[in-house]
C-alpha cells in the first residue's frame, strides 16, 4: 500500500477534481466518480485536520 497522502497532496488533488467537475465535459458516470472520489479525499483531509488539531489541543 502507498503511503497515506499528506494534507497538501490531498487537497491538490480534491482541487484538481472540483476543477475537473467545474469545467464540464465529463460524462454522468465520469463526474459521479468523480464526485465520490472528492467525498473520499475531503473525508481524508478532515480526518487530518482533527489528528493535527488533536495534538495542538491542551489536554486538562
Amino acid at each position: 500500500m502507498d503511503k497515506e497522502k499528506t494534507f497538501e497532496e490531498t487537497m491538490k488533488e480534491l482541487e484538481s477534481i472540483v476543477k475537473s467537475l467545474e469545467e464540464g465535459g465529463l460524462t454522468l458516470d465520469e463526474s459521479v466518480k468523480k464526485y465520490t472520489e472528492g467525498i473520499e479525499l475531503s473525508k481524508h483531509a478532515y480526518k487530518l485536520l482533527e489528528e493535527a488539531e488533536s495534538k495542538l489541543t491542551v489536554k486538562e
